[in-house]
């Protein structure tokens, strides 16, 4: 029994590493109802869509109880601050309940997270309007929302990919104007 319960988390693992890595740009895009507006950790209403055209955008879907979904979200603050100079921005958007979202604030400002973090309480956001399929989820934003790239899951060193995408994105940015 231990084995195969071995097995199955292996087996989600590598899935999700693999979904991780995606090859070739994903051209789907967000959906045209980006003037939504949504709360802040800190009780502000903002509209999303005052996010974007700005740069590169970096969003990582998080839960205080998804210990992968923490070590994502500071690699990819690494990866914004590294990158900020050339517009690279991070968003976090939070998807716990309504009722630990004192926990939540209480979680960023002792990271020290500059970022912007948004609450999605209902998941809503996740899943309507980025189809998101499972924690920890992420997308690599082009500046007027297309998704450039996904990824599903997180294991260290794989934050060492997202960097290289936006590495890779910047450069297009660049050659397009």
């Amino acid at each position: 029994m231990k084995i195969r319960t071995l097995l199955i988390v292996f087996s989600s693992l590598v899935l999700a590493r693999a979904s991780f890595a995606q090859s070739g740009m994903d051209t789907a895009h967000i959906p045209e109802n980006l003037k939504f507006t949504v709360k802040t950790v800190q009780g502000d209403e903002v509209n999303f869509r005052d996010y974007l055209g700005k740069g590169p955008i970096l969003i990582d879907f998080w839960a205080l109880w998804c210990e992968p979904c923490k070590q994502e979200m500071k690699a990819f603050k690494t990866i914004q601050e590294k990158f900020k100079s050339e517009g690279v921005n991070l968003i976090a958007i939070n998807t716990d309940q309504v009722r630990n979202i004192a926990k939540v604030r209480a979680y960023i400002t002792t990271q020290g997270f500059g970022f912007p973090v948004l609450l999605d309480p209902d998941g809503s956001i996740a899943r309507d309007i980025f189809s998101m399929e499972s924690l920890p989820f992420s997308l690599v934003l082009m500046p007027d929302g297309t998704i450039y790239k996904k990824h599903i899951g997180y294991t260290a060193g794989d934050e060492k990919v997202a960097e290289q995408e936006v590495i890779e994105l910047i450069d297009k940015l660049k050659k397009k104007s």
